[in-house]
């Protein structure tokens, strides 16, 4: 509502002289001008409408945005234990004995001394064996 009143005021100002020099009465009114009163209400009418549009907005500050903070995670001691692991482990190639009997028995455990062999060659391999290691008690944070 301020601005408007200022509007209005400023063009009342500027439309004064005007009225004036369109009578010929007031003022110079050699080059069609409208005048050293007209000039001095421009001047005024100019200084009131930028000072009402320069002050046209009030800063207006939002609140600041709420700031969540999470708990922090919880410290859970883990005790100390033995883990059962498997580890592929590199067997080289080796020579090995093969026996077997002369007279075709099928039975292993009996051995007379007469039984024939040969050196038969395994190639190398990787092989998994079972392995326990020790894990260590440690901090862990769950949550």
């Amino acid at each position: 509502m301020r601005k408007l009143i200022a509007i209005a005021l400023t063009v009342g100002l500027l439309a004064a002289p005007m009225a004036a020099s369109a009578g010929g009465r007031g003022g110079y009114s050699g080059h069609g001008g409208h005048g050293v009163g007209g000039f001095f209400a421009g001047l005024v009418g100019g200084a009131i409408l930028g000072t009402v549009l320069s002050h046209a907005y009030e800063p207006v500050y939002a609140p600041a945005p709420r700031v969540y903070y999470a708990p922090p995670p919880e410290q859970v001691w883990v005790p100390g234990r033995y883990v059962t692991r498997y580890e592929r482990q590199w067997v080289p190639g080796h020579w090995e004995v093969e026996r077997y009997s002369r007279h075709g028995d099928d039975d292993d455990d009996y051995d007379d001394g007469y039984s024939r062999s040969r050196r038969v060659w395994v190639p190398g391999r990787y092989e998994e064996f079972r392995t326990r290691v020790w894990m260590p008690g440690h901090w862990e944070e769950r949550g």
